[in-house]
């Protein structure tokens, strides 16, 4: 509840009227109506589906923690253990948090059950086109994200289960780690810094942004394993540069366009980067 009312805080959503601080789009249009948590439900579903059971699929050692998974999707499945679950279930805690979230933000909103299914396709199409300034932001400042996109040599089948692996890996990573420095951390510290700390909402929102790519950018340098602290990736000043670049494009995109967009759009980054390699 206390991450509803987080988000809540953020998006500044009024139910009755056309939202506040969104760019005033008007109520029940489409990219008011697609901001909604609801949408971003029935938008994410498939992806959480195909990384959930990809995973399962294609790396079936996940369960036993063997093999590398998006660093944000394994906390939260240790965050699961801790609170006594099961190790051969905490797999499916991740995605129920991601619908336990928005549904309960749907409910504590009080916006309409109605949809219109047209627009989830419109909403992935929206997604695709939202990564072009990624991939400009890519070539201008040498990223170790593309750097690392080529699938390592090896025989057609170890190619063809690495490439299945990195582009459902890839999908994973737009849902949890939006999910976690986004919808979670974003939300809490406009909260932190508004409610608590008496901020004005525009110092505010520019420092929610700013700490919350920092932070994004730095997961990526450095992890907890086994109760120590490892370093999965090795630092590059290019790579940090633009994952905190893009961390700050997709707070953008979250406070204006919602989660389902800013999830859709990562993964699409993602996804169209391993494709192509």
């Amino acid at each position: 509840m206390i991450i509803v009312m987080a988000q809540l805080k953020a998006k500044s959503h009024k139910p009755t009227k056309a939202f506040q601080g969104n760019l005033n789009f008007a109520e029940g249009s489409y990219l008011e109506s697609t901001s909604r948590p609801l949408y971003a439900l029935l938008f994410l579903l498939p992806f959480v589906a195909v990384y959930e059971f990809g995973t399962l699929l294609v790396n079936t050692d996940q369960i036993a923690h063997t093999q590398a998974r998006v660093a944000t999707f394994t906390w939260l499945m240790g965050l699961a253990e801790f609170l006594g679950m099961q190790q051969s279930l905490a797999w499916a805690f991740p995605g129920l948090v991601v619908v336990i979230i928005l549904l309960c933000w749907h409910l504590s909103s009080h916006y309409t059950w109605r949809i219109r299914p047209g627009w989830l396709g419109w909403m992935a199409v929206e997604s695709v086109l939202l990564t072009l300034p990624l991939f400009a932001m890519g070539s201008l400042v040498k990223s170790s994200e593309v750097a690392n996109a080529a699938v390592n040599g090896g025989n057609d089948s170890a190619m063809m289960h690495s490439y299945l692996a990195k582009v459902i890996t890839s999908v994973g990573a737009g849902i949890y780690e939006e999910l976690v420095f986004r919808l979670i951390l974003f939300g809490l510290l406009l909260m932190l810094l508004e409610d608590v700390l008496k901020a004005q909402k525009l110092i505010a929102t520019v420092f929610a942004v700013i700490i919350s790519a920092l932070l994004f950018a730095g997961h990526h340098y450095v992890g907890f394993q086994g109760g120590r602290i490892i370093s999965p990736e090795e630092f590059e000043l290019g790579g940090f540069i633009f994952r905190a670049a893009a961390g700050i494009y997709f707070a953008v995109i979250f406070h204006y366009r919602g989660y389902g967009i800013t999830a859709g759009t990562h993964s699409a980054f993602n996804i169209i980067l391993f494709a192509f390699s």
